[in-house]
């Protein structure tokens, strides 16, 4: 697959905004307040932590290129925070854009990415490389159109998903989504949404085989209750995962639980023996839905798969 250049990736950003912005307002009124996949959330909050995203990429990256990677007010300094921590924040923020807005709120997600969209294709390429500010650590200015893809890519499917159980992840999104699990710091990647568990006795090596349409290996190994990941690793694995991209992004953000995908056959699982040993393990990796890593200030109960908190269908 020939890498995506700059100007690629701004091409995806601004057909993807502009096809999401499109099917946003070609929803009934009704639709609005309807539930979505982040189920404490209906369509409107889901949109209106869109709005507040684009906001805050848009002010990290115009601060970068002046030269200030500073914290915003009221934020913590780059790397000290994970999906976990974070998760208060965002949903209740969300909530009082979505509040703030009121009938405006589609008006405000067309401007704010309009906005940010044409900020970051203005940038130059030696502004591409600028560090800026983001809570998970500090990122290139241009790996905030991954990050943008990312956010319109999954949420986009959380509000699809409610409405029409066919919906399926945008293909366009998929390279930019794989390239932040592999070498992000930022929200998307597998250490921002990692959550420690109990230390283990031993090492356990999980590795993922993702098929069609963006193929990928990762490694995941556990231990002491932290994660490594390991591209290309050949050392054998003790549980191997076979299943295709959109699978994959949405079992790591949480959006599909491991226990489901299994029975499907979404998943194809080989070990000694897999699932037991998934079972034993006893760590908790990424927690379900808009708990992976955007966790809701709410609970659910969660099966404890491996080293993956992936919960349940069944929500208190």
């Amino acid at each position: 697959m020939r890498e995506e250049t700059f100007a690629d990736k701004m091409a995806v950003l601004r057909e993807e905004t502009e096809r999401i912005s499109t099917y946003l307002a070609g929803l009934p009124a009704e639709s609005w307040t309807h539930s979505t996949a982040c189920e404490a959330w209906q369509v409107q909050d889901v949109v209106a932590h869109l709005v507040g995203v684009a906001e805050f990429y848009a002010g990290n990256v115009s601060r970068g290129l002046e030269g200030d990677t500073e914290a915003p007010e009221g934020r913590p300094p780059a790397g000290l925070i994970t999906a976990a921590m974070a998760a208060d924040g965002i949903a209740l923020r969300a909530v009082a854009e979505r509040q703030q807005l009121g009938d405006r709120l589609l008006d405000q997600f067309r401007a704010v990415n309009v906005h940010l969209v044409e900020l970051l294709a203005s940038l130059t390429p030696e502004a591409q490389t600028i560090l800026c500010y983001h809570p998970g650590g500090m990122t290139q200015a241009q790996q905030f159109i991954d990050l943008r893809l990312k956010e319109l890519a999954v949420h986009e499917w959380d509000i699809r998903s409610s409405l029409d159980p066919s919906a399926s992840l945008s293909a366009a999104c998929l390279p930019a989504i794989i390239r932040l699990i592999d070498g992000s710091v930022a929200s998307g990647s597998i250490r921002w949404g990692f959550r420690p568990g109990e230390p283990q006795a031993e090492p356990v090596r999980y590795r993922f085989e993702v098929t069609e349409p963006v193929p990928y290996q990762i490694d995941l190994v556990v231990s002491d209750g932290a994660v490594q990941q390991e591209v290309g690793a050949g050392t054998p694995a003790d549980v191997v995962f076979r299943c295709d991209t959109e699978t994959f992004v949405l079992l790591v953000y949480g959006r599909l639980a491991l226990d489901r995908a299994l029975q499907d056959g979404r998943i194809m699982a080989s070990g000694e023996p897999a699932r037991e040993r998934l079972l034993l393990s006893g760590s908790r990796g990424f927690k379900r839905g808009f708990r992976t890593l955007y966790p809701l200030i709410y609970e659910c109960r969660h099966e404890t798969l491996g080293n993956f908190w992936i919960g349940s269908d069944q929500h208190p």
